[in-house]
Parts: C-alpha cells; sequence; structure tokens
C-alpha cells in the first residue's frame, strides 16, 4: 500500500519538475555565452540573477522530492514480498530457462564440402569427391 503511494507521489514530482523546468526562462547565451562572454566564468556558469523566484524554488524542492522517492522507491523495491529482482530468476522460476536444452541444429545450404556453395559442376564434368 505504501508503495503505491510512493509511485503516485513520485509520478506527480516528475510531471511537476518537467513542468517547472520547461517554464523557466534562459538567462541567455547558453553554453557559448559561458565560454566567450564578458563578466568573467563565474558570473556567466553560476548565473547573475540574486533574487529566487517561486518557479525557481518549486524546481529546486522538486528536483530533492524526486531524489528522495527515488531512493525510497529503489529501497523498497527489494523487499516487496513474492518479486523477484532478477529477470532470470523469473525465467529459471517459469521453466523458460533451461541449460539443458541442445544447441539449435544448423542448417545446411545443400552444397557439398567440395563445391563451395556458388560453384555447381558443369553437366559433363566429373565431382571431385576425395580432395
Amino acid at each position: 500500500m505504501i508503495y503505491v503511494l510512493f509511485v503516485i507521489l513520485h509520478v506527480l514530482v516528475s510531471v511537476v519538475l518537467c513542468v517547472a523546468v520547461l517554464l523557466q526562462s534562459s538567462k541567455g547565451g547558453g553554453l557559448a555565452g559561458a565560454f566567450g562572454g564578458t563578466g568573467g566564468a563565474p558570473q556567466q556558469i553560476l548565473g547573475s540573477r540574486g533574487m529566487t523566484t517561486l518557479l525557481h524554488k518549486v524546481t529546486i524542492w522538486c528536483g530533492i522530492g524526486f531524489m528522495v522517492t527515488s531512493l525510497a522507491l529503489f529501497m523498497m523495491s527489494g523487499s516487496q514480498p513474492g518479486r523477484s529482482t532478477s529477470v532470470l530468476e523469473n525465467a529459471q522460476q517459469s521453466g523458460d530457462l533451461n541449460a539443458d536444452s541442445p544447441a539449435p541444429p544448423i542448417q545446411d545450404s545443400g552444397a557439398s564440402p567440395a563445391q563451395p556453395s556458388g560453384q555447381q559442376p558443369a553437366a559433363g564434368e566429373p565431382q571431385d569427391e576425395g580432395q
């Protein structure tokens, strides 16, 4: 029950985080402004705005919430009763994975070992069998 609650919370936080990131305005210049712009590299990389907006705070808190719910879901996924964490274990338990099964047969193209598959003897030529 709590696992489902965390999954729902995780999806909601993910959607709000995506919307908050997409709604933010660009600082201008992008990556090119960080290398050749005026004001020095720390000014360009860290940004010149001193005041944080509500959208900036929502992004920070949603990012923290995303990390926390991701970690919580990871911790809870291993403790679910009846759930196997390995695909190979699931296949082995259902019988799909069988190590004793023989290899599939090799399909023969019909050519003899003496003749390559692209060459056929002419009508009057004898075939070389004992090379």
